[in-house]
């Protein structure tokens, strides 16, 4: 049977907010308001169509069919991250890679029996979905835990591993028991004229991975100290009293001015000691800090991912952040 974008709705996770476009179903992980004024020309960097990308958007469902396929269209070829991923039951089982069909039909067979199927969307595309179609029945996954926002960049957004699903958010959520809303978006930097709430999402933390761009020297109108001091101090007033991890950059070794570098992080550190509800997390033990553990010397790729997601699972328990 063929189902509705009004109950294809029901399953994806990830997402506050839908357009449809021709029949196509768009999610995305920001809320109208948010894109509507990261669309606002005077104020466009190049990046913020990154907005609309489907990194850390996934479909969850029950069912017993064994087959389901829908119809996509995708608006960049050739990404590393930019595959739709299947998962039965935890357990990744088929990669559709894009690569240069931008449109096109993606059909999973799945296993006999009651299984939970998640499909991941891309990383590095627009994903837009119609005539979603499955042989079986079927029935939404009960959210579960707390709502944490994750506010970042490329890493965030899932830039780097080899699929989707690999990315450390996607990796964190199979992980552990909450309600996780990705807000990532690659090229990305402390903005806190940027932050607002987002409709739909009412977070009970949130974690900032933020930093590592745009460090490297001085940029025209934009202090890094002053963006980071003024980012903590706007976020505490949106969201008082509302736990937050702060994530310090990871190792990177392209092209890095080391000494910079750790300035830039020392300026966070030293920012975000004027919130008591914030915490830091020190970046740098998260990922192993070698060549193999990133694809381009400054994203993880998806061992890195693995060693991200697993790491910080351990340091938010440890914290106290997450039980």
């Amino acid at each position: 049977m063929k189902l509705s974008n009004k109950t294809l709705k029901k399953f994806i996770k990830g997402a506050v907010y839908f357009e449809e476009e021709k029949g196509y179903l768009i999610p995305y992980k920001y809320s109208k308001a948010q894109i509507d004024y990261m669309a606002d020309p005077s104020y466009d960097h190049g990046w913020r169509w990154r907005a609309k990308i489907s990194g850390g958007i996934r479909m969850e469902l029950i069912t017993d069919a064994t087959s389901l396929s829908f119809d996509y269209i995708a608006n960049c070829s050739h990404e590393r991250a930019n595959t739709y991923d299947l998962y039965i039951d935890g357990v990744l089982t088929s990669v559709y890679q894009i690569g240069e069909k931008l449109k096109g039909n993606i059909s999973f067979d799945l296993p006999k029996g009651n299984k939970k199927v998640t499909v991941y969307f891309p990383c590095e595309s627009i994903a837009k979905i119609k005539n979603f179609t499955i042989n079986g029945a079927y029935k939404s996954v009960k959210d579960k835990g707390p709502r944490i926002l994750f506010l970042g960049d490329s890493i965030t957004q899932g830039a780097g591993p080899e699929m989707g699903s690999a990315s450390y958010l996607n990796t964190l959520t199979r992980m552990a028991d909450f309600q996780a809303l990705g807000q990532g978006i690659g090229g990305y930097r402390y903005e806190p004229c940027d932050l607002m709430k987002t409709d739909g999402f009412e977070p009970d933390k949130i974690v900032v991975f933020l930093g590592t761009n745009y460090y490297e020297i001085p940029i025209e109108n934009y202090d890094y100290k002053q963006a980071v001091n003024e980012y903590y101090k706007r976020i505490t007033e949106l969201y008082p009293n509302i736990p937050i991890l702060s994530i310090t950059p990871l190792w990177r070794n392209n092209n890095v001015d080391m000494e910079r570098f750790l300035w830039c992080i020392d300026t966070i550190k030293d920012a975000c000691k004027s919130y008591p509800q914030v915490t830091v997390v020190d970046g740098f033990t998260l990922v192993p800090n070698v060549d193999q553990c990133f694809s381009d010397g400054v994203h993880p790729n998806a061992y890195g991912s693995e060693h991200l997601a697993v790491n910080l699972y351990s340091a938010m328990k440890k914290l106290g952040f997450i039980k």
